[in-house]
């Protein structure tokens, strides 16, 4: 079950390596999975084509990517913590000809919110599962939203939460620092309803979950 990272616990565990083994399986593959269901509704509405989109915890920015490519976004910007995505974020960018639409920032936006300028659609992939401040973190970045967030995180069942304490174990028996959260559905939709967003589409698979919140007119 592994995340994109959020808190800085992750800077020792993700790095350059997993960096470019990201995006040279989005250079092969596209997005598949919870990805693509996390994008797919937004991606087919082309009113949006001249969106702006913030993905937060990024990596390497193929989400982003991947909706400036189809033309759902007419720029994006990917914020990170570490420090190590951001040579493979812009060489792939740069590969997937959208490099002069995207800009990498380098920041975490619990501590440094106004790092992160508004934009009409916010991503976070994966990533609110790596803090436990998870739901403060995506209510920070329903504050940065104009139209929607795009969220993925894990379902909140049994099983999932025994994985979840499995893995916490097996990085604390590394001495890593790295620890992965499984948030109440409910706390996060509380998160983001405090910046007038209201859950519009859910998709669940076997592992995640992926929610699109919209701003209320």
């Amino acid at each position: 079950m592994p995340c994109t990272c959020c808190a800085g616990e992750s800077l020792d565990i993700f790095g350059e390596r997993s960096a470019r083994r990201e995006a040279r399986r989005y250079l092969r593959k596209g997005l598949g999975g919870s990805d693509a269901r996390l994008i797919a509704a937004w991606a087919e509405e082309s009113a949006r084509g001249e969106a702006t989109v913030a993905e937060i915890g990024g990596g390497v920015g193929q989400i982003q990517a991947e909706l400036l490519r189809r033309g759902a976004a007419a720029r994006g910007t990917v914020v990170e913590v570490v420090p190590a995505y951001e040579g493979p974020a812009v060489e792939l960018a740069r590969t997937v000809a959208i490099a002069d639409r995207s800009t990498f920032v380098v920041a975490d936006i619990l501590e440094e919110p106004d790092a992160v300028e508004p934009a009409d659609l916010v991503v976070l992939r994966r990533v609110v599962c790596c803090s436990p401040r998870g739901p403060e973190l995506l209510g920070v970045a329903a504050a940065k939203a104009r139209r929607s967030v795009l969220a993925s995180y894990p379902r909140d069942r049994a099983l999932i939460r025994l994985v979840a304490r499995l893995q916490n174990g097996a990085f604390a028996l590394v001495r890593k620092r790295f620890r992965v959260f499984v948030h109440p559905p409910a706390e996060l939709e509380r998160a983001v309803a405090r910046h007038g967003l209201v859950p519009a589409r859910v998709s669940r698979g076997h592992v995640w979950e992926t929610a699109q919140f919209d701003v209320t007119s």
